[in-house]
């Protein structure tokens, strides 16, 4: 799923040139060369790549970039704190080993690109595809089997050092609530006025009752707290010719909360671009168990109450899809009778977790209907 980019991509390269003066005065003949828009950015933020070159103390100098800009409409989500997400990332890079591109520069000035956005290091690597899934087509499936296990294999392995970043001491204590407890509070809360928003409070047969049985089924023994990345996937990191991981990107979603959240969602986001779409798992790829047991070696932390964050994972992704799905008719790429607010590989799962029925085509719920 994706919506286009609304940046001219013939001005963009000169109007970050003269922004780019203004951060660098001690720079001279600064020229922006190569300013790239692609078609789409996926449905979170718009994407601009681009090279600076500059002369300082008679050195000439060039930078590879990236930049991160909000949507200037609607976008997939009710809020954009580019601030917050910046923050994380220039902790993550400057204080951790991780390999989180560096944040360069900020603005929240609307007037330089129609938005808020920040500018990060490009990195190098390749990306596992969401459209069509890295499960079906792609580079990743020209891999062997073997080599599909070591990406994946890898990309736990860094979800799993990303949880024992200190949060005290990069400096994002202040993330979220401090209790596991409030944090998951928090969490549900968010995603509940989410659902109601992104479904303009229709009623939805998968949702719902997966938000009751959240709230009947609420764990007590949580669990310590850590950075939650918040979209933990293969498909938001890129990964070098052997396979390691070279960037982990987008983190709109980032806060605090249980290990197990995380990492239901990495095995959800699998589950989902296999078993959601009718899709095998391809040899060499873990199975839901096998994820976890990679996790644990490499963490040495057993999960817990995992049942419960894989409904949790399920809410999360069915309300991004219903959100999705009303900015695709918004836009006519969906006709306004489309059923894939309910209809679609998320749901398909999630009904499965709590035990209802699974929507078909046929459902008498449809996108838009009152």
């Amino acid at each position: 799923m994706a919506l286009a980019n609304t940046i001219d991509p013939t001005t963009v390269g000169d109007t970050l040139a003269a922004w780019l003066r203004g951060r660098l005065p001690d720079a001279t003949d600064l020229r922006v060369t190569d300013a790239t828009v692609p078609k789409a950015s996926g449905m979170s933020t718009e994407t601009i790549l681009f090279t600076y070159a500059w002369t300082q103390d008679g050195a000439a100098r060039e930078q590879r970039a990236v930049v991160r800009l909000a949507p200037a409409g609607p976008g997939l989500f009710m809020g954009y704190d580019l601030e917050r997400e910046a923050r994380v990332m220039d902790a993550l890079a400057s204080r951790t080993d991780l390999p989180v591109p560096a944040v360069l520069f900020a603005e929240d000035d609307t007037s330089v690109l129609g938005a808020p956005f920040f500018v990060m290091e490009h990195a190098d690597g390749r990306v596992p595809a969401d459209d069509p899934p890295f499960t079906t087509a792609g580079w990743v499936m020209d891999l062997d089997p073997a080599e599909r296990g070591r990406l994946c294999r890898a990309s736990l392995a860094t979800l799993a050092a990303l949880h024992d970043v200190d949060l005290a001491a990069v400096g994002l204590d202040d993330l979220g609530p401090a209790d596991p407890a409030a944090a998951l509070d928090a969490e549900i809360a968010h995603w509940r006025s989410f659902f109601a928003w992104a479904g303009d409070g229709d009623p939805h047969p998968v949702l719902d009752p997966a938000l009751a049985w959240l709230d009947a089924h609420r764990p007590a023994d949580l669990g310590p707290r850590v950075l939650s990345w918040g979209d933990a996937r293969p498909g938001n990191m890129l990964f070098a010719d052997d396979l390691s991981v070279t960037a982990i990107l987008d983190w709109e979603m980032v806060g605090v909360g249980p290990r197990e959240q995380d990492l239901a969602w990495w095995v959800y986001l699998l589950r989902h671009h296999t078993d959601g779409m009718d899709v095998p798992l391809p040899e060499g790829m873990p199975t839901p168990d096998e994820a976890i047991a990679i996790y644990v070696e490499a963490s040495g932390h057993e999960p817990r109450n995992l049942d419960y964050f894989m409904v949790l994972a399920g809410v999360r992704l069915a309300a991004l899809v219903l959100r999705a799905a009303r900015l695709m008719i918004a836009a006519e790429f969906l006709p306004p009778d489309a059923p894939m607010g309910v209809v679609n590989p998320a749901t398909r799962i999630l009904a499965g977790l709590v035990d209802v029925p699974v929507p078909t085509g046929d459902a008498a719920y449809y996108v838009g209907n009152r």
